[in-house]
C-alpha cells in the first residue's frame, strides 16, 4: 500500500474519531455509574416491590396512659397510644386496662409511710408541761354578713352552697358530689369521676333526688315573698 498524503491524513482522521467515540463511551459509562449510586442512595418509597423498611426503634419504656383535659373540662385519654374522645367510645379490653393502671397508680397516691421515731429521753432529763390549749370555739358570723358572701355567688356556686349543706353527715356525702358551671354557663354535675350534663343522666335515683331538692330550696331562698 502506497502511503499518500491523502492517505495518512484519512488515516489520522480515523484514528481520531476512533478516540474520541471510545473517549464517548467511557464517559457514558461513568455517567451511568454516577446514576445508579444516586439511585441506591435514595431512601426507597413506600410501596416498591422488594423495599425494606427501616427497623422500627424498640421503645424500652412505651406509654401507657395519657390524660387530655378539654376547655369544658371533660377528659380524653390516650392508652397504649390509642385515643379515645369519648367514654362511650372505650372498649372492653380498654376499660379493664384502665382499670390496672388506675390500680398500679394507687400506690404514688398514697405517698410513702414514714415510720415515727422517737429518740429516748437522756437519764434526769427533765420534761417539761405545757397546759392543754384551750378548746376551739367555732366563730359565728353575722346572718347579714353570710347573706352578703352568699349573694355574691353565681348561681350555680348558690346551688351548689345548698346542696353542700344538706349532704353534710347524709349517706351520699361520700360519693363526691358537686355542681359547677359549664364554659358556656350550664349547670354540670360531678359525681366522683363521672360528669353529667342532664340531671336525669344519672343513674342513682336518690342522686337526683337530692339535687333537686337543693335546686327548690335555692329557688325558694331566691324568690322574693
Amino acid at each position: 500500500m502506497e502511503f499518500t498524503p491523502i492517505t495518512i491524513g484519512v488515516l489520522i482522521a480515523v484514528w481520531v474519531v476512533g478516540y474520541l467515540l471510545g473517549l464517548a463511551e467511557a464517559a457514558i459509562k461513568n455517567d451511568n455509574k454516577e446514576k445508579k449510586k444516586e439511585e441506591e442512595a435514595l431512601p426507597v418509597e413506600d410501596g416498591e416491590e422488594g423495599a425494606l423498611s427501616a427497623p422500627a426503634p424498640n421503645v424500652l419504656e412505651p406509654e401507657a396512659l395519657a390524660v387530655f383535659e378539654r376547655l369544658s373540662g371533660a377528659l380524653k385519654l390516650r392508652i397504649d397510644g390509642e385515643i379515645i374522645e369519648y367514654k362511650s367510645d372505650i372498649s372492653p379490653e380498654q376499660q379493664k386496662r384502665l382499670i390496672n393502671l388506675v390500680v398500679s397508680l394507687r400506690p404514688w397516691l398514697e405517698g410513702v409511710k414514714r415510720e415515727d421515731v422517737t429518740t429516748p429521753l437522756p437519764a434526769g432529763a427533765k420534761i417539761p408541761t405545757t397546759p392543754p390549749p384551750p378548746p376551739k370555739v367555732p366563730l359565728e358570723i353575722e346572718p347579714e354578713l353570710e347573706e352578703m358572701k352568699f349573694a355574691n355567688l353565681t348561681m350555680v356556686e348558690q346551688i351548689d352552697r345548698v346542696l353542700q349543706k344538706k349532704l353534710d353527715g347524709h349517706p351520699l356525702e361520700k360519693r363526691g358530689i358537686a355542681l359547677r358551671s359549664a364554659p358556656n354557663g350550664s349547670l354540670l354535675v360531678q359525681v366522683g369521676l363521672e360528669e353529667y350534663e342532664w340531671i336525669d343522666e344519672i343513674p342513682d335515683q336518690p342522686i337526683q333526688e337530692i339535687i333537686r331538692e337543693a335546686i327548690a330550696e335555692w329557688e325558694s331562698k331566691a324568690t322574693p315573698s
